[in-house]
C-alpha cells in the first residue's frame, strides 16, 4: 500500500490584483501620486468639464448608467464652462454652439472614466507641478462578452507643469509598458473629445501583432482654460483587463473575475 502525498496550494495573491498591485508601484517609483474619487459623479465632472458636448453619443442609455439623483455644481467653474460650450470661451474657439443647459450637468451616473476623478483633481489643485494616477473601477452599459464588461478596471493618469510636451507624454508611457514587460511599444494617431494630439498607445505580442491598449492625450484648451490651468496638462486612460489578459495569456476578459479556484491554484505566482 502506497502513501498517497496530498497537495499542499500556498496562499497568494489574486493574479489579477498582483498586477495591478505593480501597475500601481510603477507609477510611484515614478514619482506619481495616487488619487480616488467617487463612484457616483455628476455629468459635469464626467462630461461637461471635460468638453463633451451635451448631446454627446457617450451620454446615451446605451453607454452610461444614469441614476435618478442629482449634485450640486461647482459655482466658480459654471460661467466659464458654460461660455466654453456655448462659443468657445475667450480663446480661439468656436465651442459647440447651441444653449448648454446646467440641469443636464447635475444628473448624475455612474462614472464611465476615471478621468472625471483627474480633471477634479486638477481644478483644486490648479498650480504646477501635478502629477497623479488613479487604478479605479468604471462603468458603461456594455454587453458582457469574452472582450468586455459592463464594470472595468482603468488606469488614468495627468502630468500637469510648464514646458510640458506631446513628448514627455510619450515617454512616460513607453517607460510604464516597458517596466510591465513590453519591449516594442508604438503610438498611433487617435481621437478624444477632450485632448488634441491625440494617441493609441499598442505593445506588440507575438501570436497577436500590435494591440491597442487605451488612448492619451494633451488637455484641450476648452478642458484646462475654465478651470483656471494655465500649464499644459499630459494625460491618459489605460486599459489594465485587457493589459492583465496579455500578461497572464488570457483569451476571455472573465476568467479575472471568475472564482475558479482551480485556476487561482495554477496560476503562477511570479511569470519566469
Amino acid at each position: 500500500m502506497t502513501n498517497r502525498q496530498k497537495k499542499v496550494f500556498a496562499a497568494k495573491v489574486h493574479p489579477y490584483q498582483r498586477l495591478i498591485d505593480q501597475m500601481r508601484q510603477i507609477f510611484l517609483e515614478m514619482g506619481f501620486t495616487e488619487i480616488k474619487g467617487d463612484i457616483i459623479q455628476s455629468s459635469f465632472w464626467n462630461f461637461d468639464a471635460l468638453f463633451q458636448p451635451q448631446d454627446h453619443p457617450a451620454r446615451e442609455m446605451q453607454d452610461t448608467f444614469h441614476l435618478e439623483s442629482r449634485s450640486e455644481l461647482p459655482g466658480e467653474y459654471l460661467e466659464t464652462v458654460c461660455s466654453m460650450h456655448e462659443k468657445g470661451g475667450d480663446i480661439e474657439s468656436r465651442g459647440w454652439g447651441g444653449k448648454w443647459d446646467s440641469d443636464v450637468a447635475k444628473r448624475n451616473v455612474l462614472r464611465t472614466h476615471t478621468t472625471s476623478v483627474s480633471i477634479k483633481h486638477l481644478a483644486d489643485n490648479p498650480e504646477p507641478p501635478v502629477k497623479a494616477f488613479c487604478i479605479d473601477r468604471a462603468y458603461r452599459r456594455e454587453t458582457i462578452d469574452p472582450t468586455h464588461t459592463p464594470e472595468f478596471e482603468q488606469l488614468e493618469g495627468v502630468v500637469m507643469d510648464r514646458n510640458m510636451s506631446f513628448a514627455n507624454l510619450l515617454g512616460c508611457l513607453k517607460e510604464f509598458y516597458h517596466r510591465m514587460g513590453f519591449e516594442n511599444v508604438r503610438f498611433r494617431p487617435g481621437y478624444f473629445p477632450y485632448t488634441e494630439p491625440s494617441v493609441e498607445p499598442e505593445v506588440y505580442i507575438e501570436e497577436l501583432g500590435w494591440v491597442e491598449l487605451g488612448g492619451a492625450g494633451i488637455f484641450r484648451k476648452e478642458v484646462t482654460d475654465p478651470l483656471g490651468i494655465k500649464e499644459p496638462v499630459l494625460a491618459w486612460g489605460l486599459g489594465v483587463s485587457r493589459l492583465a489578459m496579455l500578461r497572464l495569456g488570457l483569451k476571455d476578459l472573465r476568467e479575472l473575475y471568475q472564482s475558479d479556484i482551480e485556476w487561482l491554484r495554477r496560476s503562477p505566482v511570479c511569470k519566469l
